[in-house]
């Protein structure tokens, strides 16, 4: 079972492809302690009905560790209510505890906690200090990194997972960007890609540069047996070998999954999450009883995110590989609409497959499929 509790819509940065860039003077809610706890007590509920061998607890924003002492009291109410329940739940169960952090509110004092908790953490980091600073920006226009830094050997050491974004002003140098996070001793590192409806021929002429080293890096690294994760590559070949669709690989839109914003509204997924007036995709709420998201139901309004195939990708030979095609969470991102897709998006999944699978045949030819994972 995984939570994802939007504790805040507060945060300290101004990013300039947050998704909430628009609106951030708006956004000001937090979540009460009794949200929360509603919220950990259904999901402790629905692990005991479902048998689930682990819950995992994610805090999010905004930017969570504003609220380290709501955070402090959570764990301490899940462990409790976990501990009232050991005997209805799963044997060996697991409970875990994530947190997606902008890295520059880490304090000593925090770190010691995650640790002794065993917090895992998704760090946004987008390379080096010169790189990072172009678009992670305090309230008054100031890089990010330097509060970062002193704290990377011990995220490493923790086992963090690094989110880079890329807007068309990283794209140059995108290459060694990723090395760079990877040379610091981080194993896992996630790129996404910031769609604005602004890229250009260009863009994408510059990103296949450095989309080949990456892959080329990858490629290596792999025979060389190392254990690094760069999902931009490994995944779409992964996909491609296992014969799985993106929706199937990568979606956690399903009755296992709660989203959850600081009102209690529930969201299909943390792309969607808003506490303002009317906001699209509501899929219950977290006090509702009788809504088919507290019975554990999987809601029918949901199939809009999951059975999404459109027409218009008939023929494509990867459309079960596009993002363009599978998520609708993507989808609304870049177009506003669940049903209309991104040209941004479908020019750049046809350009990431088509260099992944290039390097897939190299690898699979010289070694086995036990070097791709």
């Amino acid at each position: 079972m995984n939570v994802e509790l939007s504790i805040t819509e507060q945060c300290n940065l101004r990013c300039s492809y947050c998704y909430y860039r628009e609106t951030h003077a708006k956004r000001c809610a937090v979540m009460s302690d009794e949200v929360m706890e509603a919220t950990v007590r259904l999901a402790v509920k629905r692990s005991i009905e479902q048998q689930d061998s682990f819950l995992n607890i994610t805090f999010f924003g905004g930017e969570p560790l504003l609220r380290m002492d709501f955070i402090k009291k959570s764990v301490k109410f899940a462990k409790e209510l976990v501990k009232q329940n050991a005997g209805k739940l799963k044997k060996k169960f697991m409970l875990h505890f994530t947190v997606n952090t902008n890295g520059t509110l880490l304090t000593d004092e925090i770190i010691k906690y995650l640790k002794k908790e065993r917090f895992g953490v998704s760090l946004s980091l987008d390379g080096p200090e010169k790189k990072h600073n172009i678009s992670r920006v305090t309230k008054d226009g100031k890089g990010s990194f330097g509060a970062i830094k002193p704290f990377i050997p011990t995220l490493v050491e923790m086992g963090a997972q690094v989110i880079s974004v890329v807007t068309q002003q990283h794209i140059k140098g995108l290459a060694n960007s990723i090395k760079w996070l990877f040379k610091q001793g981080f194993k896992d590192v996630g790129v996404a890609q910031d769609f604005n409806g602004k890229w250009t021929g260009e863009n994408f002429d510059d990103l296949i540069v450095e989309y080949e080293k990456l892959a080329r890096f990858w490629y290596r690294s792999k025979k060389e047996g190392s254990s690094i994760h760069l999902s931009l590559i490994q995944d779409k070949v992964l996909m491609n070998v296992m014969g799985m669709r993106q929706k199937e690989f990568g979606c956690f839109i399903n009755s296992r999954t709660l989203v959850v914003a600081a009102d209690g509204n529930v969201f299909p997924c943390t792309r969607f999450i808003s506490t303002q007036k009317n906001a699209p995709y509501v899929i219950g709420n977290i006090f509702d009883e009788e809504s088919d998201v507290y019975k554990g139901v999987f809601p029918p309004k949901i199939n809009r995110f999951v059975k999404n195939d459109r027409k218009e990708c008939d023929g494509c030979a990867i459309q079960y590989r596009c993002l363009a095609h599978e998520c609708g969470c993507t989808a609304f991102y870049s177009t506003g609409s669940l049903d209309k897709i991104s040209p941004e998006v479908c020019t750049h999944e046809r350009i990431l497959c088509a260099i992944c699978d290039e390097y897939a045949s190299k690898l699979l030819r010289e070694t086995s499929l036990e070097y791709l994972l």
